[in-house]
């Protein structure tokens, strides 16, 4: 493992501007002014970080989602990607580092809860998939559930246990899909099986790779399917977005949802008065929100003719969401102002990503697009502050942890920058291992999962 600090920095040189379409041209703001004041450095102070994340909330005219340190889903809290504190050492030295072997590969995440990480693997000869649990004070595997399943086409990229898990105090909830079923599972903490659900057949050309979430009792889960492009005699799938409940596992409710191409975001919670709303995106249905109550729609925005890989971001009432292909030359991420129902602006091309999903800390966007090209952006109308190559290939969301901007690329080079309006490179790591899931962490732990192996870095 290879550690280098801030002497290492990357291409330095300036990158042509994004193709940045203004939707609107909002004047000079409170907002901006305490933005400027609220400059972030490398020596951020957390105390700062919090007053600045909690008036940027305020002022953005939505309910600050409470950043408690729980990574107990996809990307954290509400699946924001956000850490506020962390004590962990970044860039950190190989004598932090803790390794325990997977019983299979994967490119899911892990996720924290009650000192333990859970996350699937799976057998990549025979598709067996693995429920683990890791002891992070022994930092050894406490127990796995293994279930048979079928092996099916997958994209390259993929894997039989690209879903990350989600958890609260009790139990564990998991989610995979073969051709036949989607499967979901609930596991005690302990590992014994609480209730598990199959959903009927699943219908995608890459495998399945969403994640469920858990709001009000409620575990959602986005069932995205493919209806285009498909075999020969391969019957269009459906989508459904499916609240179970979180004790017997029965169906909630459950809302057909348009249906054109697979994809992949996890939905994300805004309380709405004394209502709460699923955000979420879709190629059928654009931006959408259901009553996570009912499970009726809301409200939606018709902006995606392409796969949506990537979470949705909701910062305040700014959603943010993208669309793209492999290639990368339509890709799109749109800023949405949910109150007034109109685009801030949307950027195309090179700088757009499509599979990771931005993050968004103290009035700035930071974009990591699939080929190694990072953005900061101004939240609210899109300016381009900077644009720097850091070089690789991603399938792995950026993380704020603390003040540091992280991601992990394809061949497992950790690249760590300030969080901040000025680029600045703080280190990297190279864990020479292939890589394509999102770090996870908590105050004391930051969890890095290769295709063979948990890292576990205090």
């Amino acid at each position: 493992m290879f550690v280098s600090g801030s002497e290492g920095c990357c291409y330095n040189g300036a990158l042509p501007l994004p193709n940045i379409s203004n939707h609107c041209h909002p004047p000079a703001s409170s907002m901006n002014k305490i933005l400027r004041f609220w400059r972030p450095s490398v020596t951020f102070p957390y105390q700062c970080f919090l007053l600045a994340s909690a008036m940027t909330s305020i002022i953005l005219g939505a309910d600050p989602f409470p950043l408690n340190g729980k990574w107990d889903r996809f990307r954290g809290e509400n699946g924001m990607g956000v850490l506020a504190k962390c004590q962990v050492q970044i860039p950190w030295k190989e004598s932090q580092v803790h390794s325990v072997p997977l019983p299979g590969s994967g490119n899911g995440s892990p996720v924290l809860s009650n000192g333990m990480a859970f996350l699937l693997a799976a057998d990549p000869k025979d598709a067996t998939r693995h429920v683990v649990a890791v002891d992070l004070a022994k930092n050894a595997i406490a127990w796995v559930k293994s279930y048979p399943s079928s092996t099916h086409a997958l994209h390259k990229f993929s894997s039989y246990a690209s879903s990350t898990p989600c958890a609260d105090v009790d139990r564990v909830y998991v989610a995979w899909a073969d051709p036949e079923n989607v499967v979901v599972k609930a596991l005690t903490h302990s590992g014994e099986e609480v209730w598990t659900r199959k959903l009927g057949r699943y219908v995608s050309q890459h495998g399945f790779g969403t994640s469920p979430m858990l709001v009000d009792g409620k575990l959602i889960l986005l069932n995205s399917q493919d209806a285009l492009e498909l075999p020969p005699g391969v019957e269009p799938g459906e989508d459904h977005m499916i609240a179970m409940d979180c004790k017997s596992g029965e169906t909630a409710w459950e809302t057909a949802l348009p249906t054109k191409m697979v994809c992949y975001g996890v939905p994300c919670v805004r309380r709405v008065g004394e209502g709460t709303e699923l955000v979420c995106s879709t190629t059928g249905q654009g931006m959408f929100a259901l009553d996570a109550n009912n499970g009726s729609l809301s409200w939606s925005h018709d902006c995606f003719k392409l796969r949506v890989c990537a979470s949705s971001l909701l910062v305040g009432n700014i959603l943010v969401g993208s669309q793209g292909s492999g290639g990368g030359k339509d890709n799109r991420l749109v800023a949405f102002d949910i109150d007034s129902k109109k685009e801030l602006f949307d950027i195309t091309r090179a700088l757009s990503p499509y599979v990771p999903t931005p993050v968004s800390v103290n009035g700035l966007l930071f974009l990591w697009s699939d080929s190694g090209i990072v953005t900061c952006l101004e939240l609210t109308t899109g300016t381009n502050i900077w644009s720097h190559r850091i070089g690789g290939d991603y399938s792995s969301s950026p993380v704020v942890l603390g003040d540091k901007l992280i991601n992990v690329s394809h061949n497992g080079v950790v690249n760590i920058l300030a969080a901040s309006r000025e680029f600045q490179k703080l280190g990297s790591v190279e864990t020479g291992k292939s890589t394509r899931a999102t770090i996870a962490a908590d105050n004391e732990h930051v969890l890095l999962r290769t295709d063979s192996e948990l890292l576990i870095v205090r």
